[in-house]
């Protein structure tokens, strides 16, 4: 591989998020040891990509790009991000906090990305609300209504560059408010929700306040006064053609909650492949690399076929807690049908980063599912969305190459009918060396994996045995 095309990296999650894209970015960027840029090409502040410095300092970084606690690195949010200007600045106010001197001088923001207001955050929460026990799973931040709206010619959207003219700004704010309340009391409406209903009133009550215009406006102007640059692109294409910068394109949320190849409902509203990041790149070569736990992982409801409960507790992690939005952080047994699928939905990957090894260590035997079976008699539909083997079992799932939200809900319903098929593995009682590299164990465990992913030895680019930069091994 050339110099030209290893300076040049895009990232995607091939789970259903928590992958370790955060800790990936920032090794990476270390590891590279030049002044990098990192694009952001898809989702918004509803992302949580935690880095932990040697030193125990922690940042969970939800808009601006991982590599920010590197000296000289720079963010780009490119068009295909959903912005919260008010999260932003807080999220930069935290890292100055550790130390990080004027992260938002060092990012740039495309005049296109769509802007998330209080209003889509309050309506999205209403319509998880309406939802009852059948919650999709949203984080609560307002990205989804936001999304939607941007899709819907009828319904107004801002964007970041609607920010930099105050008058228009507050009239178009009070429409939006007015658009948004209106759908907040049809949706209570709509559903008979009772008026004691706390949750609903305290939601129509907080979106109906009149000063929400001017409180936006002020805290938006505080937003263009921070040193952030606004731009149209150009300054990344320039950056793609200086053959000394090195970019790396880092993707929120997982492959496999992409909005048009996941499992919907239960799916984010962007496209979580490289399909983004690819069209930024303009032609050029980059690598492509994918990311996977060890183990299965989902926070909030939706299929997980490999979904173990005892390892729920064992597997128990500060950093991604259960709210009141998603719920709780499911765990299972590492999952290589759903691997292969979120693999052909990118177009296959140049590289694998394998995260969170070391969470294995002291476990007792492993195990592995490499095939599913459904519980219940066989639906005649079933070869549709799955390679079934003479025994029954569902060792693939297929992918459509333009499926439809009906198809990809079906798939979804097929999958919480299956078990996993489980293949036993020796315990990893060390995954690390003396000398710093994987034990023969770890080494087992991985040669496992890679059979399973139909990856060469070779494309493992990275293992991931800890926290930090310092705990990643580059093979």
């Amino acid at each position: 591989m050339t110099e030209h095309s290893t300076r040049i990296a895009v990232v995607a999650g091939l789970g259903l998020g928590d992958e370790g894209k955060g800790s990936f970015v920032d090794a990476w960027v270390r590891r590279s040891a030049r002044p990098t840029l990192v694009v952001r090409y898809n989702g918004g502040p509803q992302a949580a990509h935690h880095v932990v410095l040697a030193d125990g300092r922690s940042h969970c970084f939800a808009q601006l790009g991982s590599g920010m606690l590197v000296p000289n690195t720079a963010t780009l949010l490119s068009s295909f991000m959903l912005i919260e200007p008010l999260a932003l600045l807080r999220e930069a106010g935290h890292l100055e906090e550790l130390g990080v001197s004027q992260p938002l001088a060092r990012t740039i923001v495309s005049r296109r990305s769509v802007l998330v207001t209080p209003f889509h955050k309050l309506v999205g929460r209403l319509r998880e609300l309406s939802r009852g026990s059948a919650r999709h799973g949203s984080c609560g931040l307002g990205v989804g209504q936001a999304w939607l709206d941007s899709q819907n010619p009828s319904v107004p959207s801002l964007y970041i560059e609607d920010l930099t003219d105050p008058v228009q700004l507050r009239q178009k704010l009070r429409f939006l408010q007015l658009v948004k309340l209106d759908q907040a009391e049809q949706i209570v409406d709509g559903l008979r929700l009772p008026t004691e209903h706390t949750e609903s009133r305290l939601i129509l009550d907080e979106l109906g306040q009149r000063d929400w215009p001017t409180r936006l406006a002020i805290g938006y102007a505080r937003f263009l006064d921070s040193g952030i640059t606004l731009d149209d692109d150009s300054q990344l294409q320039r950056a793609l053609e200086d053959p000394q910068q090195p970019v790396i394109f880092e993707g929120a949320q997982g492959t496999l909650l992409d909005a048009v190849h996941g499992f919907f409902p239960f799916v984010t509203p962007s496209r979580t492949s490289f399909a983004n990041a690819l069209s930024l790149r303009n032609g050029r070569p980059a690598q492509r690399l994918g990311l996977l736990r060890a183990y299965a992982t989902r926070h909030g409801p939706g299929p997980l076929v490999s979904e173990e409960h005892s390892l729920t507790a064992r597997l128990d992690e500060q950093h991604n807690v259960t709210n009141p939005w998603q719920g709780p952080m499911r765990v299972g047994w590492f999952d290589a049908v759903a691997a292969r699928y979120a693999m052909r939905i990118v177009g296959g990957i140049d590289g694998l980063a394998l995260t969170c090894l070391d969470r294995l260590q002291g476990l007792g035997p492993l195990q592995l599912c490499h095939a599913y079976r459904y519980v219940d008699e066989a639906p005649t539909d079933l070869a549709e969305y799955f390679v079934v083997a003479s025994d029954g079992s569902l060792i693939d799932m297929k992918l459509a190459e333009q499926p439809s939200l009906h198809r990809q809900k079906r798939l979804s319903e097929l999958l919480s009918r299956c078990q996993p098929v489980l293949r036993p593995l020796p315990a990893i009682e060390s995954v690390r060396g003396d000398d710093g590299t994987p034990t023969a164990q770890a080494e087992d465990y991985l040669t496992n994996l890679l059979c399973e992913l139909r990856l060469q030895p070779e494309q493992l680019r990275c293992i991931s045995m800890g926290n930090t930069a310092t705990d990643k091994v580059w093979p």
